[in-house]
């Protein structure tokens, strides 16, 4: 990897440029919400091409600094740069809140790169001596790092923002419309997110987090074709896995799924608690960011295993080269 003297001669111009917008739009009025309960597809566009711009610093700052530029879509130097997806036709105030949870998530992380390498640190609010010891941690040891998640209550008030509904059960589930091209994520060997058990490109699947009959399921059976193909395809939503273990999730929710490999090669292999943690977090925001609703006993379920999160260091996604084949996998 070449050393934060050359990442900064790159990225030093477009860091600034992005640093100013992304200040820019952090203003107090962004994050009001009107008082009606309908929401125009405005107010969520500008939230969602706000929490691309985060994205992208974010990156950007991660490539800079040689820090956690595994869950960089495209890797470094050159980090691909994140578009929002098309908003929902009719948005709720539900939509509007989860996106200001997200927004306020991505900014405290934001802030610990700033703090912690001395970037930026004009933007941090009251400085970087208020950050607090509740503030993710950043450990780096030979152009690695470890970021703890924010703290479990946060994913627990997303979840709480959630639908609260049974499953869809009607027909016109096609996988074809949930369809994804990311094939580099299964270019390297890796280690399973859920169990923690190593695979190879021969034994690598990518995984849709939110599984695609799953989201059909929970909100997408309304959605128009376009979305369907956005959601399959976005890189928050995919992650390597161990063929055996994402044949043995499916397309099943965290209350459908024990964790436990029941068959094949895998069998006997259990989920860890980072990792039934890490998918609970991702399935959450998942859904959030997508207006997807949750059943009853997946909320439960989603509950339980937050609780279990904090202070634990959790996988990302998007990693990976720009190479390589996948094999179709069963969500």
């Amino acid at each position: 990897m070449a050393s934060p003297n050359v990442y900064r001669s790159r990225f030093t111009r477009r860091l600034a440029a992005i640093a100013a917008l992304v200040a820019m739009l952090l203003l107090p009025s962004a994050l009001v919400a009107p008082a009606a309960s309908a929401q125009s597809v405005a107010d969520v566009e500008v939230r969602d091409q706000l929490i691309a711009n985060q994205e992208n610093l974010l990156n950007t700052y991660r490539c800079l600094f040689g820090v956690d530029t595994d869950v960089v879509p495209g890797g470094c130097p050159g980090p691909y740069q994140v578009s929002p997806g098309p908003a929902p036709p009719n948005p709720t105030q539900q939509d509007i809140d989860v996106r200001d949870t997200l927004i306020q998530s991505q900014e405290a992380l934001l802030n610990v790169y700033r703090c912690q390498f001395d970037v930026d640190t004009q933007l941090v609010p009251g400085g970087c001596s208020q950050q607090t010891d509740d503030t993710p941690s950043t450990e780096v040891t030979e152009g690695t790092s470890s970021i703890a998640p924010p703290a479990e209550s946060a994913a627990i008030g997303v979840l709480n923002g959630l639908t609260v509904e049974p499953e869809y059960e009607g027909s016109g589930y096609v996988r074809a419309e949930f369809e994804h091209d990311r094939r580099y994520l299964c270019d390297n060997a890796g280690t399973d997110p859920y169990t923690g058990i190593s695979f190879d490109p021969s034994t690598c699947d990518v995984d849709h987090i939110v599984a695609a009959q799953e989201a059909f399921e929970s909100g997408a059976w309304a959605w128009d074709t376009a979305r369907r193909m956005a959601f399959g395809n976005d890189a928050e939503n995919l992650i390597a896995t161990r063929d055996c273990v994402n044949r043995s999730k499916g397309a099943r929710d965290m209350a459908e799924w024990s964790g436990r490999i029941g068959s094949g090669v895998c069998e006997g292999t259990e989920t860890t608690v980072d990792g039934r943690c890490f998918l609970a977090q991702r399935m959450v925001l998942v859904k959030a960011a997508y207006s997807l609703s949750v059943d009853q006993d997946e909320k439960a379920a989603l509950t339980t295993a937050l609780e279990a999160c904090s202070g634990r260091n959790l996988p990302g996604t998007g990693s990976g080269s720009i190479t390589g084949t996948i094999e179709a996998g069963s969500d």
